[in-house]
């Protein structure tokens, strides 16, 4: 499996090169600002599952479409408040995304990219942090100029590591996806909106701990 994620990346490396090279063309260029406004539901086995209250994540995003169909995209989200647990315990949050695609044809593409996400208890110390390559697929319907749909799913080929809180490392392997659906409309040529909803999952290999989290995100573009 690292071998096939290995050569996705070269294979869209090389391609984005190439489209690169033909930047002066026509390239687009989309950055914003991101909204996620999610709850988190941690799930133990033989325990009964925990629903946090809902946070917001928000921070800036990027996308890069070349000439050829190549697209570079980007977001680095923080939580403006923290995760709090009806157990007490409260998180923050930092979560990074970077991805190269390909749009095949104009309603279909591929991608690979990788995650980071950071979550930090400020009282005890705990740092518990899921990253990993991922690869998915994305989907487009141009409804007309201004309006279109859109559909993303991404398995995450993720590790789980904790640390802090005077206890023993731990680490697992914990592979999940995310599942992102809305509607992108343009105010005019240079400025967007786009609204939809997210859902993303990741489960211990070893412990079966299960982290959903899910909700509406919303987003203001400009257009270069």
């Amino acid at each position: 499996m690292k071998r096939i994620l290995i050569g996705a990346v070269a294979a869209l490396l090389l391609i984005a090169a190439n489209g690169a090279a033909l930047a002066q063309e026509r390239t687009e260029v989309e950055v914003g600002v991101k909204f996620w406004f999610n709850d988190w539901t941690h799930d133990v086995p033989g325990v009964p599952s925990i629903t946090s209250d809902t946070t917001t994540l928000f921070g800036p995003t990027i996308e890069v479409k070349f000439p050829n169909q190549v697209f570079v995209e980007g977001s680095y989200l923080v939580s403006t408040s923290d995760y709090n647990f009806p157990d007490g315990t409260r998180f923050d949050r930092q979560d990074l995304e970077l991805s190269i695609g390909y749009m095949i044809v104009p309603a279909f593409g591929i991608l690979a990219g990788y995650k980071n996400s950071d979550f930090k208890d400020n009282f005890t110390g705990v740092k518990d942090t899921v990253s990993g390559p991922l690869i998915g697929i994305i989907g487009i319907a141009q409804v007309d100029p201004y309006l279109s749909f859109y559909g993303k799913f991404d398995y995450l080929f993720t590790r789980f590591k904790e640390t802090g809180g005077g206890l023993p490392a731990f680490e697992e392997g914990s592979p999940g996806w995310i599942f992102e659906f809305g509607v992108k409309f343009a105010f005019t040529r240079e400025f967007l909106g786009t609204i939809g909803y997210k859902y993303e999952t990741n489960e211990g290999n070893d412990s079966n701990v299960r982290d959903s989290f899910s909700g509406l995100i919303l987003g203001g573009l400009v257009r270069f």
